[in-house]
């Protein structure tokens, strides 16, 4: 949740800097926040370049940098190095070589490279907590509205559909589904808001987490930054990583977060969840929604 405090003195950050970030990002200057929004997407980089790398790659002063580390409780710049080295020797774990020399020198196989990066850099970057933090809020809610906008509803469509299989009250709202909408009326301080959203971020997606917070539902966030505009309203952010290789964003990243969160959902729940599952397989059954392999043609 963010601060709202304009305290000038804030207590010492904890070992996870990026999320006492969006916490306090609305307290930062906007020299401040370009330095937040550097060591959200590049702290890898961060924890071994000096401060005056830092400071000209920003165009600020060195000084600058190091008055943002105090401003977040730390000693100084080695402070803020050394916990997001901390947090980066927990992340880092082999990962199997991945070649595909037949694709190699081609647009296919560039975008498929990027892909499995942007897959390896979101593990990396999650925690069990904050995975288990997602799913603790899906299961206590009473209802839950997934929403977003753009190419993030791809996603969204997808997360509401499989956890409407497992749960009841799921409501997915897309930026031009007027219906759907009208539900957001209803939302409480028991329900919870799910929502994808990465750049260019959809207005309609900001304007439906500004209404949970108001309404004290339980606000999760799927995005590309921690200090995302929605990110900086979030109760848990989890990050996933769209870039792409073309014009587009890539969805494969956001996807494969959903799909953990939606088996999370299952290993908490046990066997209610898998009855509902089955459940809709027999109501597919009987409306003849579905047809296998083995079916003969229509």
């Amino acid at each position: 949740m963010v601060m709202r405090s304009s305290a000038d003195h804030l207590p010492a950050a904890p070992a996870d800097v990026v999320e006492e970030m969006r916490r306090r990002y609305n307290l930062l200057t906007q020299s401040q926040k370009r330095i937040a929004d550097y060591i959200a997407e590049q702290s890898d980089a961060v924890a071994f370049l000096t401060v005056d790398q830092i400071a000209v790659r920003l165009g600020v002063n060195a000084s600058t940098v190091v008055r943002f580390c105090y401003r977040l409780g730390l000693s100084g710049f080695p402070d803020l190095q050394e916990r997001l080295r901390t947090a980066l020797r927990g992340q880092l774990a082999p990962t199997a070589g991945r070649t595909a020399a037949h694709l190699t020198g081609t647009v296919f196989g560039a975008s498929l490279a990027r892909d499995m990066a942007n897959l390896e850099r979101t593990l990396r970057g999650l925690t069990r907590g904050g995975l288990e933090r997602a799913v603790t809020a899906l299961t206590a809610a009473r209802r839950v509205y997934v929403v977003a906008g753009f190419s993030a509803f791809s996603v969204a469509h997808c997360f509401g559909l499989e956890l409407s299989r497992l749960r009841p009250d799921v409501h997915t709202i897309g930026t031009d589904d007027g219906v759907s909408t009208v539900r957001l009326a209803e939302m409480g301080a028991t329900d919870c808001m799910v929502a994808f959203t990465f750049p260019r971020y959809a207005r309609f997606t900001q304007r439906a987490a500004a209404l949970a917070r108001t309404r004290s539902s339980t606000l999760l966030v799927v995005t590309d930054t921690p200090v995302s505009p929605a990110g900086q309203l979030a109760d848990t952010v989890l990050v996933a990583y769209p870039a792409g290789t073309g014009l587009q964003n890539s969805m494969v990243a956001p996807m494969a977060v959903a799909n953990a969160l939606i088996n999370g959902w299952i290993t908490a729940t046990g066997t209610a969840a898998l009855d509902r599952y089955q459940g809709s397989n027999g109501l597919f059954d009987t409306l003849n929604a579905t047809k296998s392999r083995l079916d003969p043609g229509d």
